[in-house]
């Protein structure tokens, strides 16, 4: 029997991205390693194990439309009336984020085994604390939103990082800084392996609005950054105008994903002359980012084990997050984590 999926927020990424990236394709506007299905609409139709049973939007007339188009029979305006009624499994969350905490701890304390949340994740670390203790407490599932951890392209340049035949790990540099976003951060997490932040020290270049500001939801633009973590690595971020482009230094090589995921050149050290040849990798098969995490989020359900964007590797890229702004109105100084204003409000990163 199929896990009962609700959504609470009809609006682009449970419907209508969608449709935005079925658009650049047919123009030919994009390239980079984004695979269809892209929204939790989609993704769930195209998952066996779940059905999308109610959705919940207080746009009424956005909420037929999504109706409509997924056979969904079940419509509130009320979340709470819709997770009190439904018997969900699994909620996912892609309302706007001021509203996310509130969301996400009531569908917990309802028995929700799974939430699949959108970023940002909240607006404070004081919320994301108690979004922590209440899945904590009740044995939640988090799936967050950011998806790269999820591609194939990503996977594979960790898995080839990991194997050891390019040396240690050292660091991860990201190229393009122009969003400080929820994203960008947990995929730097991800490349690294997940480890704890011991340092953080970033600069801002146009710092959107502190406090109950709700006029700018852009992502924060990133001048640069330094994280150091608990595992002897280090992330680098600059903002150079090349793209999104990542590379993971090892000792003997480096990974480097090109074109925001749409290809992987791998280069090992010749023992010799200490110079970089470049080493011929075979493309990975490339799979729906949106479909792995909901099968994600399926497998830690079942199983009990938490998936590949769970509670604490989110906790983790909340915390560096926060820093960056901490250390940006300290003048770039070194913050070092827990963040200790857990209660300054940031509209968007």
């Amino acid at each position: 029997m199929a896990f009962r999926v609700g959504i609470i927020g009809c609006g682009r990424m449970a419907d209508t991205i969608e449709d935005e990236q079925i658009s650049k394709r047919k123009t030919h506007s994009y390239r980079g390693g984004l695979v269809l299905p892209y929204s939790h609409a989609a993704g769930y139709a195209a998952v066996k194990e779940t059905e999308v049973v109610a959705a919940c939007d207080i746009r009424q007339e956005r909420l037929s439309e999504f109706a409509q188009r997924w056979n969904v029979s079940a419509c509130y305006t009320n979340y709470r009336q819709m997770i009190e009624e439904q018997r969900l499994d699994i909620v996912s969350v892609t309302t706007r984020p001021e509203q996310h905490a509130e969301q996400m701890i009531f569908a917990s304390n309802q028995g929700i085994k799974g939430v699949y949340a959108e970023k940002p994740l909240c607006m404070t670390l004081e919320e994301t604390d108690a979004i922590r203790q209440a899945f904590e407490r009740n044995g939640t599932h988090l799936e967050y939103g950011p998806i790269y951890r999820h591609w194939a392209t990503y996977e594979q340049a960790r898995t080839i990082a990991e194997s050891g035949e390019l040396g240690k790990i050292k660091s991860v540099l990201a190229f393009e800084g122009k969003a400080l976003e929820g994203h960008f951060i947990d995929l730097l997490l991800y490349l690294l392996g997940d480890p704890e932040p011991v340092s953080i020290q970033g600069m801002i270049s146009d710092l959107r609005p502190l406090g109950e500001d709700e006029t700018k939801f852009m992502d924060t633009p990133l001048l640069s950054a330094q994280i150091k973590f608990d595992n002897d690595t280090t992330a680098y971020v600059a903002q150079t105008g090349v793209g999104r482009e990542i590379e993971l230094v090892c000792s003997d090589g480096t990974v480097r994903v090109c074109n925001d995921g749409e290809a992987l050149q791998v280069r090992r050290r010749d023992t010799v002359s200490g110079a970089f040849d470049i080493v011929p990798v075979e493309p990975s098969q490339q799979w729906s980012g949106t479909v792995h995490k909901i099968e994600d989020l399926v497998q830690a359900i079942q199983t009990g084990k938490p998936g590949r964007s769970n509670l604490k590797v989110t906790m983790i890229s909340q915390e560096i997050g926060f820093g960056l702004y901490e250390s940006h109105l300290k003048g770039g100084m070194e913050v070092d984590p827990p963040v200790p204003r857990r209660g300054l409000w940031i509209s968007s990163w």
